[in-house]
């Protein structure tokens, strides 16, 4: 009786000290690591989101940038940081929702972070060369089923998100598609601007200029609706192909156990500042959008994710260690 008495207390002492940490939180600087290097749209969402919680917070929240190794190194950096909110990270799609059905070898798993708080999701443009005689879905479909092979498409590597993508589309569709592997997004348009690859599937910003030169034609987006940065180019959902649904995801993440109180803190400044007219004008200039979440509901977000994700990738059997 006696120990359970010293149990219960201890688990008494324990809460109470988790709550008396979250009331006093931050109480010092909060550093989110970003596992690419600075100037991508990972770094700008973390640069743009943190500046805000700075201001709400009363604490600098800094960038730490680690790239490399498809997001590990920094990934693993947060997975092994002490609990206690003050180390984050700006998680992507492939740190979570691919790497783990890739890499057998993985320092960590999906559960070693908490959600935190959504901050962007990006879909991607299927973008051609004016030479291709398609100017929508079912016309590139249709070239590709009568002369198999003889479509290509840039990537950016296999179990790049642009291959899963090309993938997702090979399956939907039922076409066959060569997959050309280029070591960066420049070179990969680069070819298909001079003919030398006929499909790439971009993001937005990047291809937009293009798009509106008439240097490249656009053929459907990923995304559910029609974005507002774009509004003229449909969507494959409405092209007939509602599985064609794709998006890459950013969202801060903690160490598990965090505590939740600290978390909800956490939550509530990033949303402050997604709420914000300049970051939510740059979102979509971007081609982002940031639906407001809870953590809950960024949890389940990536578990819906990665479920769409792992059933592309499981077929394709890619191991990348």
């Amino acid at each position: 009786m006696i120990a359970m008495h010293r149990l219960a207390a201890g688990f008494i002492g324990l809460c109470w000290a988790a709550t008396v940490a979250a009331q006093t939180f931050p109480s010092r600087p909060i550093r989110v690591v970003v596992p690419y290097a600075p100037g991508g749209f990972t770094d700008i969402v973390a640069r743009l989101v943190g500046q805000k919680m700075t201001d709400k917070l009363g604490q600098t929240v800094t960038i730490d940038n680690r790239p490399g190794g498809s997001t590990i190194i920094g990934a693993d950096m947060v997975a092994k940081s002490a609990p206690d909110g003050y180390t984050l990270l700006m998680g992507v799609t492939t740190t979570i929702s691919t790497n783990p059905f890739m890499f057998k070898k993985l320092p960590y798993k999906a559960s070693d972070f908490a959600p935190v708080a959504l901050t962007g999701m990006t879909p991607f443009v299927m973008v051609v060369n004016p030479a291709l005689p398609a100017n929508n879905v079912r016309e590139l479909v249709a070239l590709a089923k009568a002369k198999p092979g003889s479509v290509s498409s840039a990537t950016l590597g296999i179990g790049s998100s642009v291959h899963l993508v090309l993938a997702m589309l090979r399956g939907a569709a039922g076409i066959d598609i060569l997959d050309v592997p280029y070591k960066g997004a420049g070179p990969a348009l680069t070819d298909l601007l001079a003919g030398q690859v006929n499909v790439y599937f971009d993001a937005v910003p990047t291809s937009m200029p293009h798009i509106r030169s008439g240097k490249l034609k656009a053929i459907a987006m990923t995304s559910d609706a029609r974005l507002p940065v774009a509004p003229e180019i449909p969507t494959f959902k409405e092209s007939g192909y509602p599985s064609m649904v794709a998006y890459s995801w950013y969202g801060l993440l903690a160490p598990a156990g965090t505590p939740h109180a600290v978390i909800e803190r956490l939550n509530a400044a990033a949303n402050d500042g997604l709420r914000s007219p300049d970051v939510r004008e740059r979102l979509i200039a971007d081609s982002g959008v940031a639906p407001i979440m809870t953590p809950e509901q960024f949890g389940d977000l990536i578990r819906a994710h990665t479920d769409v994700w792992g059933k592309i990738i499981a077929p394709l059997k890619i191991e990348l260690d």
